[in-house]
């Protein structure tokens, strides 16, 4: 399907989008709410709007992937249209959906963060899995293990400029730090974040 939201008219205001992705349990979404807080920027997540789809009985197997892509594109699209700044907290596994909010972001006239949250310690990866109730409406308070390994298994390497934050190394205040800098510089330049690597 063609993307309709690519075709919107454009902002000239330069607002930053900040994809914040990774397999469950490396501290995206703790990453992604406490950067919003702090921005006082609205967030979009992928778990949050799957939750209220479910309740809504409007996704079914065969259409989810689709509709909750529609959601979260048509909300933060508008958002950047106004010349606003978006987190968007999702899996971002392939690096098709990444380039996909990099063009969307790019062609309304934001500037898109790209930040790949990892934990480098498998036991308190694992410990983080399985001890969390996240308390979202409509889904789950947690993953299996299993599915983590799966997903670890389907994530495609992230070859684009992008910052990279080991949350078995960085604190979650020091990994909001580093990202909260790189928005900052970015607010006056207008430019694509450089790549850093942090606890590789």
């Amino acid at each position: 399907m063609t993307d309709p939201y690519l075709n919107l008219e454009p902002t000239a205001e330069r607002p930053v989008v900040v994809l914040v992705a990774g397999i469950p349990g490396a501290g995206k979404s703790t990453l992604a709410e406490s950067l919003a807080r702090r921005l006082r920027t609205p967030i979009f997540s992928m778990d949050w709007v799957l939750g209220s789809l479910v309740l809504a009985r409007a996704v079914t197997d065969e259409n989810v992937d689709e509709v909750v892509d529609l959601q979260l594109r048509a909300a933060v699209a508008r958002h950047v249209q106004l010349g606003i700044d978006v987190i968007v907290d999702a899996t971002g596994h392939t690096r098709e959906e990444r380039g996909q909010w990099r063009e969307l972001t790019e062609r309304l006239g934001g500037v898109f963060v790209g930040v790949e949250c990892v934990c480098s310690d498998e036991v308190l990866h694992r410990e983080r899995v399985e001890g969390r109730d996240r308390g979202i409406p409509g889904w789950h308070a947690t993953v299996p293990w299993k599915h983590v390994q799966r997903m670890r298994g389907l994530w495609e390497s992230w070859e684009d400029d992008h910052l990279v934050l080991d949350s078995a190394v960085e604190t979650p205040d020091s990994s909001l730090e580093r990202v909260l800098e790189m928005v900052r510089g970015l607010r006056s330049t207008g430019e694509t974040a450089d790549p850093v690597i942090l606890g590789r």
